[in-house]
C-alpha cells in the first residue's frame, strides 16, 4: 500500500495538470451566456417587428401556405397516379420482355431450321446435278443401244436365214435318228414278243432289260412318310440310284430308290423348296426356293456348295445344264437367270413379262430354255443373248404348271391348270396330242407332270374333282374328301388313251418323276407322303 505522503503529491500533480484548461473553460461558459442572451435579444426583437406592424405579411404568408398546401395535395394526386401508371407499365414492360423472350427463341429455332433446310436444298440441288448428269449418260447409253439394235436386226435377219437352213438340217437329221430309232424300237418289240412266247427265254433274260420296256406302274413297292411338312416337288437322280423330295419344312430329303430309306437330309433353305434337280453326274442336287435364292449342296459331302441370290420374288424352278458348270432358274419376278457356278454369279437376265412356273432345258448344252408361265403361254429363249426365240400362245387355257422335255429331245410335255396335257413337237410348235380325263384335276399352280424313258407314256397327278350331281351336297365331308384325293394317271402317247389309274395317296399329288431306269415310279403328295410304284 502506497504512503499517504506519496498519494497527496499525486493529487497535488493531477491538480496543476488539470488546472491549465480551467480558464479557457470559464471562457467558453461565458461565450455560451453570451450567445444565449444575443438568442433572447432577436427573438424578443422579432416579436416586437410582428407586434409593431406585420399582420399584412402574416395574412400573405398564410394565403400562401394554403395555396402550398394545396398544390401539395395535387402534387400527392398526381404522384399517386403516376405511380398507378408506371406499376401498369412496368407489367407491360415484363409482358413485352417475356414475349421478346419467347420470340427471341422461335427466331433461334427457325434459324436452325433454316439453316437445316438450306442445308437439304444444297443436297437436293447437287443430287439434281447428278441425275442430269446420269440422264445425259443414260441418254448417250439409249442412242448407243438403238444404234446397235439397228445393227443387231440386220445381223437378226441374216441369222435367220442361217437359221432356216440350220433348222432343215436339224429336222432332217432328227428324221434320220427317229427312223432309226423306230427301227430299233420294232426290233426290241419283236424280241420281247418273243421272250414272252418263250418262257425259258424269258427266265435268262434279265430283269433290266425287260423293264425297259413293261414301264406302266402296276403296285404300290412303298410308301413313305417322307416330310414333317407339305411336300412341294420330287425328282429322280439322273443315274437312277436316288430320289429327293423337297418341301415346306426347308428340307431336301434324299432317298435311296431300292429300298426307300433316307440317306440324308439337306438343309440352309430359309423357306419353302419349291423344286429340286439333279446333274449329269449325281454329284449335285439343287433345290430353288421361296425365299428369293437356289442353293446348290454337293451329294458327296452333303454341304452347301453355292447360294444363288440376285431374283427379287420367289424361285420356283431351276435346273443344271449338261456340263453342270451353269444353272438357269424361273422366278415369280418375270426373269429367268442363267448362273456361271464357276463364278458364282449371274451372267444373264431374261425379262420374261410373266411369273415363270416351270422351266426345261431343250438342248443340254443350255443354250436354248423353255419356260412356263402364269400367263398360259409358253416361251422358247436363247441364253446367249437374253432374247426370245418363240411364244406359244393359245396352247393351254390356265396357267402352266409344268414343262418337260422327251429323252429324245424332240417334243415337249405340258402341264396346266385347265386339267390337260399337251405334247408340242418343238420342230415346228405344233400340237401333237392332248390329254385329259374326266376325274383329272390339275389343282397345283406347281403340279409336276413327266414323261417314261422311252417315252411311249407320260404320267401325272391329280388333285382329284368334285362330281356335280343330285348327291353331290349330301355330305360336306364327302366333298372335302374328294377334293383331297390324289390319283396317278398315266396315259399312252400314241393312243391318248389312259392307261393307269393309280389310288394309293390321300392327298393333292404335287409331283410325278420316272426314274430313268424305267422300273420305279416316284409320286409326291402335298400331304407329307412319296409313293414308290413299280414297274417290274
Amino acid at each position: 500500500m502506497a504512503h499517504p505522503q506519496v498519494i497527496l503529491e499525486r493529487l497535488q500533480a493531477r491538480d496543476v495538470r488539470e488546472g491549465i484548461f480551467h480558464e479557457l473553460i470559464l471562457a467558453n461558459n461565458q461565450l455560451l451566456q453570451q450567445a444565449i442572451e444575443n438568442k433572447k435579444k432577436d427573438k424578443k426583437r422579432k416579436e416586437e417587428l410582428i407586434s409593431e406592424g406585420s399582420l399584412q405579411n402574416v395574412a400573405e404568408l398564410d394565403r400562401r401556405i394554403r395555396e402550398l398546401s394545396e398544390e401539395r395535395a395535387e402534387m400527392y394526386k398526381t404522384q399517386s397516379e403516376n405511380a398507378q401508371r408506371l406499376i401498369h407499365l412496368s407489367e407491360q414492360l415484363r409482358i413485352k420482355e417475356d414475349k421478346e423472350k419467347r420470340q427471341t427463341k422461335e427466331l433461334i429455332q427457325l434459324s436452325d431450321q433454316v439453316k437445316k433446310l438450306s442445308a437439304k436444298c444444297e443436297l437436293h440441288v447437287y443430287q439434281l446435278k447428278e441425275k442430269d448428269v446420269t440422264i445425259q449418260i443414260l441418254q448417250d447409253e439409249l442412242t448407243a443401244l438403238q444404234l446397235e439394235i439397228t445393227t443387231t436386226e440386220e445381223k437378226n435377219k441374216n441369222l435367220s436365214i442361217e437359221n432356216k437352213q440350220l433348222l432343215q438340217r436339224w429336222m432332217d437329221l432328227k428324221n434320220a435318228e427317229a427312223e432309226k430309232m423306230n427301227e430299233a424300237m420294232q426290233f426290241y418289240e419283236q424280241a420281247l414278243e418273243q421272250a414272252k412266247n418263250s418262257p425259258d427265254r424269258k427266265k435268262s433274260q434279265p430283269k433290266e432289260a425287260l423293264s425297259s420296256y413293261n414301264l406302266l406302274p402296276s403296285k404300290v413297292y412303298k410308301k413313305i412318310n417322307a416330310h414333317d411338312d407339305d411336300i412341294h416337288c420330287i425328282a429322280a437322280s439322273s443315274k437312277g440310284a436316288l430320289f429327293a423330295t423337297g418341301g415346306a419344312d426347308r428340307k431336301i430329303r434324299l432317298y435311296d430308290t431300292r429300298s426307300g430309306h433316307m440317306i440324308q437330309a439337306l438343309g440352309g433353305a430359309l423357306q419353302t423348296i419349291t423344286s429340286v434337280s439333279f446333274n449329269s453326274t449325281d454329284e449335285m442336287i439343287l433345290g430353288s426356293c421361296t425365299d428369293n435364292a437356289t442353293r446348290i449342296w454337293s451329294l458327296s459331302t452333303h454341304r452347301l456348295r453355292h447360294t444363288l441370290t440376285g431374283h427379287i420374288g420367289k424361285v420356283y424352278a431351276a435346273k443344271f445344264t449338261g456340263d453342270s458348270n451353269r444353272v438357269v432358274s424361273g422366278s415369280h419376278d418375270r426373269t429367268l437367270k442363267v448362273w456361271d457356278l464357276q463364278r458364282g454369279y449371274t451372267v444373264r437376265t431374261i425379262f420374261t413379262f410373266s411369273s415363270c412356273n416351270d422351266l426345261c432345258l431343250m438342248d443340254s448344252d443350255g443354250q436354248t430354255l423353255i419356260s412356263g408361265h402364269l400367263d398360259n403361254h409358253i416361251r422358247f429363249w436363247d441364253t446367249r443373248t437374253g432374247s426370245g426365240i418363240k411364244e406359244l400362245t393359245g396352247v393351254h387355257n390356265g396357267q402352266i404348271t409344268s414343262v418337260s422335255m422327251s429323252s429324245d429331245g424332240m417334243y415337249l410335255l405340258t402341264n396346266s391348270r385347265d386339267n390337260t396335257l399337251k405334247i408340242i413337237d418343238i420342230r415346228m410348235y405344233d400340237i401333237l396330242k392332248s390329254f385329259q380325263a374326266d376325274s383329272y384335276h390339275n389343282g397345283l399352280n406347281w403340279s409336276r407332270s413327266t414323261f417314261s424313258p422311252s417315252g411311249s407314256y407320260i404320267a401325272a397327278g391329280s388333285s382329284g374333282k368334285m362330281h356335280n350331281g343330285p348327291n353331290a351336297i349330301k355330305c360336306l365331308s364327302k366333298r372335302i374328301l374328294a377334293l383331297l384325293d390324289g390319283t396317278l394317271f398315266v396315259w399312252n402317247v400314241n393312243t391318248g388313251k389312259v392307261e393307269r389309274m393309280l389310288k394309293e395317296h390321300r392327298s393333292a399329288i404335287c409331283g410325278v418323276s420316272w426314274n430313268p431306269t424305267g422300273d420305279h415310279i416316284f409320286s409326291a403328295e402335298k400331304n407329307k407322303a412319296v409313293c414308290i410304284w413299280d414297274t417290274a
